[in-house]
């Protein structure tokens, strides 16, 4: 069953910080959806609370059946009962003698001459009807012997590639990020990894404590990742892509991601409503996706504009809504 409250705040985080505290829910088990954004005002005059609707999903209410009302059944004097009259006995019809009955007689073909068949009486066995064969299904592996779903991002063992093959734009992308770090105040060093391709590179950053690094949901790894990108490709000819990565971090997100986009599946095949996801950026919701391509009675697809633009999983089936600004081109006439 699918229950929801709403909540406001000075902010649209705030507010549901505040209904997950009084759900005392994780962010992962609910839905959100922002009813307003709210306004800061001018000098706090004119200023507006954010709100928000939370959905979360609590288990059926079993249903009680009430006992049914125990009544006296009413003894009623039996009615005298009257002699019945002796049914007359029905004249003996003899048997038609077919040696004077001409061939062509209509007697030999009037139904009330043939003999019915005997009724069985009642509580006598009847034959039993044959039964189908049934199609014997082939017996499902167990759960330990069934292949194991790959992962949309997969682990990655962090190899640095030999000192001698890192390339010109690799260590011209080691120094910007060391000195991003340095000037951070952050302790730690970027790596080029093994598995790099001439067109892809990818780094690893190590540290004792990578926490500032990653930021709150990756932000500030792909903040990170997005300037050494415009550096990596300011002087080169070709685009290089550029992946940055710290104790697999991407892995474990997409994870996460993963496990959130089959959960809220579930729930839309199940109540037939359709579930919106909260903002992502397009790397994640491409991952959401992907997810979901082979997941049978559920659809996804993007709605909104960045930043705030989110995953909608609805049910197979139903209508997406228009874009915005979105107008029909008018049929050609002849």
């Amino acid at each position: 069953m699918l229950k929801s409250i709403e909540m406001a705040g000075a902010t649209r985080d705030i507010a549901i910080e505040k209904a997950l505290d009084l759900l005392k829910m994780d962010r992962d088990d609910v839905s959100v959806e922002v009813l307003d954004n709210g306004k800061k005002g001018f000098l706090g005059f004119g200023a507006t609370e954010a709100k928000v609707r939370v959905t979360y999903e609590v288990p059926d209410e079993p249903i009680i059946a009430s006992p049914a009302p125990v009544v006296e059944p009413v003894v009623k004097p039996e009615p005298k009962a009257e002699p019945k009259p002796e049914p007359e006995p029905e004249p003996t019809r003899s048997a038609p003698v077919f040696d004077d009955i001409a061939p062509d007689d209509p007697r030999l073909t009037t139904p009330h001459l043939v003999k019915p068949a005997p009724k069985k009486a009642a509580g006598e066995a009847t034959e039993p009807k044959p039964e189908r064969p049934r199609r014997e299904r082939a017996p499902r592996p167990p759960r330990e012997e069934r292949p194991a779903r790959e992962p949309v991002v997969p682990y990655i063992d962090p190899v640095p590639m030999d000192a001698d093959k890192v390339p010109e734009s690799g260590r011209e992308a080691v120094r910007f990020i060391d000195g991003l770090l340095e000037k951070l105040g952050i302790e730690g060093k970027a790596t080029v990894l093994a598995i790099s391709e001439p067109d892809h590179l990818r780094i690893d950053i190590a540290g004792s404590d990578m926490g500032p690094v990653i930021g709150r949901r990756g932000d500030t790894l792909d903040a990170i990742q997005y300037l050494t990108s415009l550096v990596l490709n300011k002087f080169s000819e070709e685009h290089i892509r550029l992946t940055i990565d710290t104790e697999n971090y991407r892995a474990k997100r997409a994870e996460s991601l993963e496990r959130l986009a089959r959960k809220m599946a579930v729930k839309v095949s199940k109540y037939h409503k359709a579930m919106t996801l909260e903002p992502m950026n397009p790397y994640e919701r491409r991952i959401i996706h992907a997810a979901l391509q082979d997941f049978r009675g559920v659809t996804t697809y993007s709605t909104g504009t960045e930043p705030g633009r989110r995953v909608v999983i609805s049910p197979e089936g139903s209508t997406r809504p228009p874009r915005r600004g979105f107008k029909p081109r008018n049929k050609r006439e002849d």
